[in-house]
């Protein structure tokens, strides 16, 4: 589906971004996902309960997340972006310009997941494998797991498909009512339409390739 929001605004929006990130010299900071989320609404010209009706999310929530107070697990943002028929790539990064993307090592860009929307309290992070390239489809991340906590409380869902390669250390996943274990060098992958959590299970954090497509 395409959005009726003509491409002018989205490019205007993209320049914005670009000179934000000329401004900055260090490459660490970043717009928030919040933030990014809140303009892109307001260019649809919809209202906070509007779009969150659309992507099936509490409003509350929604605020919440565009205030800063919380930050959307990836569940959240595939569904946001659904529901604002853009790519998850605007949402999460800036465009390189090129049709491609190549991620140097020590240049992953770290997002970090807090628990319960609190930001004292890490509850797991992802660097992006993928960004740069904002009409795709697929997103990679490197997880890293805290030991023997769900990233969620409430099983995710939302459309899409994921496959999840353990690299280091165990953990569990859920999906519905079956439970599997995965040690390192294990994978498994799953449509995302099925309610899914999970959890590392060894004395130090598991990490994970994480790979999903949003459709």
């Amino acid at each position: 589906m395409k959005s009726n929001v003509k491409s002018k605004d989205y490019q205007d929006f993209l320049d914005d971004l670009k000179g934000y990130y000329d401004k900055h010299e260090n490459k660490e900071e970043y717009i928030p996902v919040g933030t990014r989320i809140q303009k892109i609404r307001e260019i649809q010209g919809l209202g906070i309960e509007q779009l969150a009706t659309m992507a099936g999310i509490d409003a509350k929530y929604l605020l919440d997340i565009e205030t800063l107070k919380s930050f959307p697990d990836l569940g959240t943002i595939i569904r946001l972006s659904k529901a604002l028929k853009i790519s998850t790539g605007l949402i999460f990064d800036e465009q390189s310009g090129l049709p491609y993307t190549v991620i140097r090592k020590d240049q992953r860009r770290k997002i970090a997941r807090k628990i319960s929307g609190k930001k004292d309290h890490p509850h797991y992070e992802y660097l992006s494998l993928s960004s740069g390239v904002i009409s795709r489809h697929m997103e990679s991340f490197i997880v890293r797991l805290t030991s023997n906590v769900y990233y969620t409380q409430d099983l995710s869902s939302h459309d899409g498909e994921e496959f999840l390669y353990v690299l280091e250390g165990a953990m569990k996943i859920k999906l519905a009512d079956k439970e599997e274990t995965l040690h390192a060098g294990d994978s498994i992958f799953y449509h995302s339409t099925i309610p899914h959590t999970l959890k590392s299970i060894s004395p130090k954090p598991a990490v994970l390739l994480a790979v999903l497509y949003t459709g």
